[in-house]
């Protein structure tokens, strides 16, 4: 049973704080604090509900934030940042820990086996629930895969996960900086924000008011997180209400504060 600390709504809605984009040691760019325990720790001391692992091309550490995040109160959605073809970083949001790992499994055929120079990028850790380092990989996941953003939205659709482009208003690594455009064919209704800009900027920048916007930290250190986040209307944690108040159904819906 997850705990609700961001209050009730009228009816049987209630708001949670979610941080949806938070890197952890897996991913070399991000500080050596940011074990999945001190992540767990840290979203409950700012009362935040939900959070996503969303580690570089990688998922490795996911399972054992999801299994602390049950042990003390976060719900944690397991995640992964793609890095595609054309430099367009997209955040993919799985209802297991099962499902992203086959999608993983799959995204590893077309992830480019560059050796890793830790004097550059920094060390990238599998660690387990006490932190202790399980495994150091020993190639680069911070690079794009040979798939393109139409094909990267695909494949996680075919695995049962929701593909959200990241950080659409950034000036690189996003949709808007490499295309600058929503490819029609793709059908997207999420994208996410940075904390640096609000809904009303991106809007008047003459991003579509049909689309959800996300806003999430995309924290590389435990300072960062909650520094963006998104409150959900929902009747309580779990995928299906996720689905409903991140597509505005059935009453359940994100909430711009």
């Amino acid at each position: 049973m997850y705990l609700v600390k961001s209050g009730v709504l009228s009816g049987d809605l209630r708001l949670f704080v979610a941080d949806l984009h938070i890197h952890s040691v897996l991913s070399p760019c991000a500080q050596r604090e940011m074990l999945p325990q001190c992540i767990i720790l840290e979203a409950l001391e700012k009362k935040i509900d939900i959070i996503a692992l969303c580690d570089h091309n990688a998922c490795d550490n996911v399972e054992v934030a999801v299994s602390l995040g049950a042990r003390f109160g976060v719900w944690v959605i397991p995640g992964i940042e793609v890095e595609t073809k054309e430099e367009i970083h997209l955040l993919g949001y799985f209802p297991t820990v099962t499902m992203l790992s086959r999608f993983t499994q799959e995204l590893q055929r077309f992830l480019p086996r560059l050796p890793l120079r830790e004097e550059i990028w920094g060390e990238e850790w599998v660690v387990n629930e006490e932190g202790t380092i399980v495994e150091k990989k020993d190639h680069l996941l911070v690079c794009p895969i040979h798939l393109t953003l139409e094909e990267t939205h695909a494949l996680v659709v075919s695995h049962g996960g929701i593909p959200v482009p990241a950080h659409v208003d950034r000036k690189s690594y996003s949709l808007f900086s490499q295309l600058g455009f929503i490819p029609p064919q793709l059908a997207i209704k999420v994208v996410e924000i940075s904390p640096a800009t609000s809904r009303e900027e991106v809007l008047h920048r003459g991003f579509s008011p049909a689309l959800q916007y996300l806003c999430s930290s995309d924290a590389h250190s435990l300072e960062e997180i909650g520094q963006g986040v998104t409150h959900f209307a929902m009747r309580g944690m779990g995928w299906r209400e996720f689905i409903l108040a991140l597509y505005g159904r059935d009453g359940r819906k994100i909430v711009h504060r």
